[in-house]
């Protein structure tokens, strides 16, 4: 973020009121900075719209210095089907070790090698998206950070 440079030595506009209110009737308003524009408020800044807020950079940082002192945020769907497809396969283990019986060993054996052999196969393929950032399926945000 740049210093807003007090006091300011070029050409500029100040407006000084008890309030300040810009309205389109029937557009939108614009605001352009060539390095920057800058919201402040000593108490709440505020957002609202019906439809849709969006927030389109390189790099978005919730909380100062957030992507270097915070963390990257999960990417939600990605981070779901990935969690989905390893419980599933857990579920499907434990249902097999549910039924394990001593009048069937070797059914039961062969259903519970075969429910542990998906579920390794699950850990497999999904441990290298977690670890290869440039992997498409990888669930943490190259983007966005919160601290």
């Amino acid at each position: 973020m740049l210093d807003p440079n007090f006091p300011y030595k070029g050409r500029q506009i100040i407006l000084s009121s008890d309030r300040v209110l810009l309205h389109s009737k029937n557009e939108g308003i614009f605001l352009f900075g060539k390095k920057m524009v800058a919201l402040s408020s000593t108490d709440t800044i505020n957002f609202d719209a019906k439809n849709a807020i969006l927030i389109d950079s390189d790099k978005i940082e919730l909380g100062h210095k957030a992507s270097t002192q915070g963390e990257p945020i999960i990417l939600g769907q990605t981070f779901l089907l990935q969690f989905l497809n390893i419980v599933t396969d857990l579920q499907s283990l434990a249902s097999q070790l549910q039924r394990v019986s001593d009048t069937s060993p070797a059914a039961s054996f062969l259903a519970i090698k075969a429910a542990g052999d998906k579920l390794y196969t699950t850990c497999k393929n999904l441990i290298p998206r977690l670890q290869n950032k440039d992997n498409p399926q990888y669930p943490l945000s190259k983007v966005t950070f919160t601290k």
